[in-house]
C-alpha cells in the first residue's frame, strides 16, 4: 500500500512515497577559455532548462538520461507521465527557474521539476511535483473533483462543521490512509503512560511486509525507537513499519478505530490475500465475520510473504481493504494531526500557505485517497479528506490530487 503522490520520477517513480531530492546542487560546466571554432558547452543549468523545455514540446530522449536512472525508471514510462501533465494542463508555455529547481508554465496551471545533471550532462535525477492548476473558488475547485469517473467522497471540515461535503458518510477503500488509526491506537497508549515514543522494540522479521518503504530491507532485530516506526509509517508510508507499529499498539487499542474493518488487516496479510494462489482465502475474508476473519489472520501467519510479482497490478476486490468515509478520516485526523509525525511530509499542501500542514494520502490500483488538516494564516483549523474508488481501472491519481490541492488553494485564501 503507497502513499499518494502525484506521478513522479526521481530515480523513481514515487507512487509509493516521497522521494528526498538529495543530489548535489549542479554546477557550471562552461570552460573559462575554448579552442579555435569550438561550440560553447552550455552550463548545467542551461542544458537542465533546455532538456525540460524540450521533454514538454517534443518528448524525452532515451539519451538524455543516466544508465542508473534508466535502470530504476524504464524509459518507456517517462513520456506518459509527461502526457498525463500536459492532458490535465493543455498547452505547455515556457520554463524558467535555475540551480536544479524549475516551474513550467501550462494553460491551465504550472509543474514543479526538480532536475539534477551530472557531470557527464546527463540527468540522474528527475521529479515532478503535484500539478498546480490555476485558482479558483472553492466551489469551482470541488467542482474539479466531482468530475472524475469512479465512486467519490470527500468532507472539508472545520472543527464539528462541514464547509462542504460530497457523500462524506460513505466508507470507502482509503489504502494507506488506514494508517492513522494505527497511529491514533499508538498515541493512546503512549498517553495511558502503556508506550512511550522513545521506546525502543527490536525490528521483528514476522513484520516485514512489500514496500513502499524500505524496513523491509532493514537487518533482523535492528533496534527501532517507536517515534521512528510512526514517522516512518506516515511519511512514507512504511508498510514494514505500519505493521510493526500495529502489533505495538495492540488489537484493544486498535479496536476504537477499526470501526467495520475488524480485525484490521496488515499490510502483510493484505498481500497475502491479494496473491493470485490466495484466491480462495481472499473471498472468504470477504465473506467472513470478524471471528472468522481472526481465524484467517492466526492461519496468514505462518503463511510466507508472496513476491511481490504474484500480486496483481489492477484493482482488485476493494472489499478486502481498510474502508473509511471521509468524515471518519477527519475524525482519526484530528486525534494525530499535531503529532511530528504527521508534518515530515506536506503532501500535497504548498506548506507556505499555512501555519501548519498535517498529511496523509494512499493509493494502490482503483484506490487513492487523500486527507490533509492545515492551520491557515488567519488561524483557522480545517480538515479536507477526499477519497476516489474505481474497482474497474485504475485512478487519475495525477489529475485527482491536482484537482485536490485547488481545494487546498482554495482553503488556503478562505
Amino acid at each position: 500500500m503507497a502513499s499518494a503522490r502525484s506521478a513522479a520520477l526521481f530515480v523513481a517513480l514515487a507512487t509509493a512515497g516521497s522521494p528526498v531530492f538529495a543530489q548535489a546542487p549542479p554546477r557550471t560546466q562552461t570552460p573559462t577559455t575554448l579552442p579555435p571554432q569550438a561550440t560553447p558547452i552550455p552550463s548545467a543549468a542551461d542544458l537542465a532548462h533546455d532538456r525540460i523545455d524540450a521533454m514538454w514540446r517534443t518528448g524525452a530522449q532515451e539519451a538524455w538520461f543516466t544508465g542508473a536512472f534508466l535502470a530504476a525508471v524504464p524509459f518507456s514510462k517517462i513520456d506518459p507521465i509527461l502526457d498525463q501533465v500536459k492532458t490535465l494542463l493543455g498547452t505547455y508555455r515556457d520554463t524558467s527557474g535555475a540551480n536544479g529547481t524549475y516551474l513550467s508554465t501550462f494553460e491551465k496551471g504550472t509543474e514543479s521539476v526538480r532536475i539534477h545533471i551530472d557531470g557527464s550532462g546527463k540527468i540522474d535525477g528527475l521529479r515532478l511535483l503535484p500539478p498546480k492548476l490555476a485558482a479558483v473558488s472553492l466551489d469551482d475547485a470541488l467542482k474539479r473533483l466531482q468530475q472524475f469517473t469512479g465512486t467519490l467522497s470527500y468532507a472539508l471540515v472545520e472543527g464539528r462543521t462541514h464547509r462542504a461535503a460530497y457523500f462524506a458518510a460513505t466508507p470507502l477503500a482509503v489504502g494507506s490512509a488506514f494508517k492513522l488509526a494505527i497511529l491514533a491506537a499508538l498515541r493512546d497508549r503512549v498517553a495511558e503512560g502503556e508506550l512511550h515514543w522513545d521506546q525502543v522494540v527490536p525490528l521483528d522479521p514476522h513484520w516485514k511486509s512489500l514496500p513502499s518503504g524500505v524496513l523491509q530491507d532493514w537487518p533482523d532485530r535492528t533496534p527501532i525507537t517507536l517515534a521512528t516506526y510512526a514517522n516512518e509509517m506516515i511519511s512514507v508510508s512504511d508498510n514494514t513499519a505500519a505493521d510493526a507499529a500495529a502489533d505495538i499498539a495492540g488489537d484493544a487499542a486498535l479496536a476504537r478505530y477499526e470501526l467495520r474493518n475488524a480485525p484490521l488487516l496488515r499490510t502483510r496479510e493484505l498481500f497475502i490475500l491479494r496473491s493470485a494462489a490466495n484466491a480462495r482465502m481472499l473471498q472468504k475474508w470477504i465473506d467472513g465475520s470478524p471471528s472468522q476473519r481472526r481465524a484467517l489472520r492466526k492461519a496468514m501467519a505462518s503463511m510466507p510473504l508472496p513476491d511481490a510479482a504474484s500480486v496483481p497490478s489492477t484493482p482488485g476486490d476493494l472489499r478486502a481493504e481498510w474502508l473509511f468515509s471521509a468524515d471518519e478520516l477527519c475524525t482519526l485526523m484530528s486525534r494525530v494531526a499535531d503529532l511530528p509525525a504527521m508534518s515530515i511530509d506536506p503532501g500535497i499542501a504548498s506548506p507556505a500557505d499555512f501555519r501548519r500542514v498535517a498529511y496523509k494520502g494512499g493509493s494502490e490500483p482503483g484506490v487513492l485517497s487523500l486527507v490533509t488538516s492545515v492551520v491557515t494564516h488567519s488561524g483557522r483549523t480545517l480538515c479536507f479528506a477526499a477519497t476516489l474508488n474505481d474497482p474497474a481501472k485504475d485512478v487519475d491519481s495525477s489529475g485527482f490530487t491536482a484537482a485536490y490541492g485547488s481545494v487546498l488553494s482554495a482553503v488556503a485564501r478562505m
